[in-house]
């Protein structure tokens, strides 16, 4: 038995306990608000609406206080064109317990970039935010990683070198162990959102454990950061990162019509490995235009390393540094994939081949282009 089941088992029998009810509330309505938002999106269809109506009233009866569920309900109501006083009383009620979806206006019913400008400007800036997490908080946080900060900080110097990445050092937000806290994260993927441009660039870099919900949901639900809870299910929906915040800020708030993100979830040097990403989760990432999100494997595999990094982030630098930064993803993909697959197969007699999907309408991203520079004049 691992140190995290019997963290959880401890868990289940002090239960009872009204700090951990109370606890255990918040955390079941802030997962039922995670589910509502899984069911709202752009193309969400009646039954979708009504169904994610149901789940967030079920997520007031455990917090009547929690205001963003006002304020998605409200969103809902509106969608079906239905019930105006009741989008009133809730959008009233989202005040009242400030929301702070309202006080962002989130909304994931707009697609942030609907579909790529006729004539793609040069790049005008860069940003990026890279997490690698490979140590959580004592006593209750999930198992460590071996080498998730070491990729994150490889990757990140990469991308600040003047001679590869060429991303501002000050635009390129680095988060390793405990700096990657849940409201960090949170903070920095805001700031991006707030801040980039159209004819900006973005990349998103995530390494950690990936947890699902429940064994008959597929996708990855939550991200742990440093700070997640990990003794019961409750917890762990109180205190993660839910994965529709990332794809929310990605595919509704991020104007930048050049976004990439990178996600390393299932390591296989974890004691209990967290969950890949599947074509299912990434087509959230994807939605709308000018999205890239590039997995480091299949979702029925792991993510092998050695000698201080993952082969996948060890490639994606390896491949980058060769050329300057100066490749597409069109032609860098390829190449990391074939690397990995290659040495995982040779080195461990293991499959590991990651995947990389797109928006449907998506220019081609040259990652170390220079700010500024016109498409086509990044040159090794």
């Amino acid at each position: 038995m691992t140190r995290r089941d019997w963290l959880v088992l401890a868990a289940s029998q002090t239960s009872s306990l009204p700090a951990q009810r109370a606890g255990d509330s918040l955390g079941a309505a802030r997962d039922q608000l995670v589910q509502a938002l899984e069911l709202m999106s752009p193309t969400a269809s009646a039954a979708d609406l009504l169904k994610a109506v149901g789940v967030l009233r079920r997520a007031l009866d455990q917090d009547p206080n929690f205001g963003d569920a006002y304020y998605y309900r409200q969103l809902c109501w509106k969608k079906l064109g239905r019930n105006a006083g009741q989008q009133k009383a809730d959008l009233e009620a989202a005040g009242d317990h400030k929301s702070e979806a309202l006080r962002e206006w989130r909304d994931p019913f707009r697609l942030a970039v609907p579909r790529l400008d006729d004539h793609l400007l040069a790049v005008t800036a860069k940003w990026a935010l890279v997490v690698g997490i490979s140590r959580f908080q004592p006593d209750v946080g999930a198992e460590p990683l071996s080498f998730a900060a070491n990729d994150a900080a490889a990757f990140s110097e990469m991308l600040r070198d003047p001679q590869i990445g060429r991303f501002a050092p000050s635009q390129v937000f680095l988060l390793t162990n405990q700096q990657a806290t849940t409201a960090a994260i949170k903070a920095r993927l805001n700031t991006i959102a707030s801040q980039a441009k159209a004819s900006d660039l973005v990349v998103v870099y995530l390494s950690t454990h990936g947890s699902r919900r429940a064994d008959d949901l597929r996708q990855v639900s939550y991200l742990y950061t440093y700070d997640t809870d990990v003794t019961s299910r409750d917890n762990i929906f109180g205190s993660a990162l839910p994965m529709v915040d990332v794809s929310g800020m990605i595919a509704n708030r991020c104007l930048a019509q050049r976004t990439v993100v990178i996600l390393d979830t299932c390591h296989s040097g974890a004691a209990a490995p967290g969950q890949a990403f599947t074509p299912e989760g990434m087509d959230r990432l994807r939605a709308g235009a000018g999205r890239y999100v590039i997995s480091s494997c299949q979702a029925n595999q792991l993510s092998y390393e050695a000698g201080g990094h993952g082969y996948f982030t060890a490639s994606l630098i390896h491949q980058l540094q060769a050329r300057k930064g100066c490749v597409s993803l069109g032609d860098l993909f390829p190449r990391v994939r074939a690397e990995v697959s290659e040495t995982v197969r040779k080195r461990h007699s293991k499959d590991q081949e990651p995947m990389m999907v797109s928006s449907d309408n998506a220019a081609d991203i040259v990652l170390g282009i220079s700010a500024g520079s016109p498409a086509g004049s990044c040159r090794v």
